[in-house]
This record gives C-alpha cells, sequence and structure tokens, in this order.
C-alpha cells in the first residue's frame, strides 16, 4: 500500500549528524603534547537549507557526511601538528559549509584522554553560511 504523503510539509531544517568520529592526530600547544599522537573526537551536525529534501529529490545533490568523514581521515593522515582544537573545528566548518546544501554547521572537537574524570575536553563552535 502506497502511503499518501500529501499532508507532510518541511518545515524548519533537516540536520545531518555525524558523532563520535575518533581520530588519532598529532595536536596539542603543549610541550607535553608535541610529537606524539592524540586522539580526537568529533561531533559535526550539518543544517541543511530550507527545502532540503526537495532539492534531493529534484536534483539528486545532497550533504554527504561520508565527505565530511574523508575530509577529517585525510587532513589526520597528511601529518604534521596541530596546536589547538580550534584549528580543528574551524577547518571542518569551512570545508562541511563549501556544501551549498549546508547553511550552517556545529563543530565539536573534544580529546578524549586528557583527564580521566571528564569524558573529553574541547570546543564547539557554530559557523553559517553569509547572507546572500
Amino acid at each position: 500500500m502506497e502511503k499518501n504523503v500529501d499532508y507532510l510539509v518541511e518545515d524548519g531544517h533537516d540536520v545531518i549528524l555525524i558523532e563520535g568520529l575518533k581520530v588519532a592526530t598529532q595536536i596539542g600547544i603543549l610541550d607535553s603534547e608535541k610529537n606524539r599522537t592524540q586522539t580526537v573526537c568529533f561531533d559535526i551536525e550539518m543544517q541543511t537549507v530550507t527545502g532540503y529534501r526537495r532539492i534531493v529529490r529534484e536534483t539528486g545533490a545532497f550533504v554527504s557526511y561520508a565527505d565530511a568523514v574523508e575530509f577529517i581521515l585525510q587532513k589526520a593522515a597528511s601529518g604534521g601538528h596541530i596546536d589547538l582544537v580550534e584549528d580543528w573545528a574551524e577547518a571542518v566548518a569551512d570545508f562541511v559549509l563549501t556544501n551549498e546544501l549546508v547553511e550552517g554547521v556545529s563543530v565539536k572537537v573534544t580529546k578524549p584522554d586528557i583527564f580521566e574524570e571528564a569524558a573529553g575536553v574541547g570546543i564547539r563552535i557554530k559557523r553559517r553560511r553569509p547572507s546572500r
């Protein structure tokens, strides 16, 4: 039986999620963090433009969480030390916002192994596409 969805109205924005992506990388501003690998955890929320699902149906264009994951994995694999979790967060936000179907993004980057008493320490940033 085919479901009638005429009564459904897309209201607001969809949010595409990446949760708990763990990556080993060289990060940290302290001397004790230099030349060693640490685990960094990413949580990303990509807020789509209004009408996102209609655009996907009509054009086939979409927001790919796989692209964001691949960006992070490639950045980590390319080597090099990153001083701040803030730098990671900004790089991810900049990459995600290159997709025209993403209106805003929240990126949380944490280091889970710093304090035994804490699940993680880090930063969360929110960025939006500039108004046109």
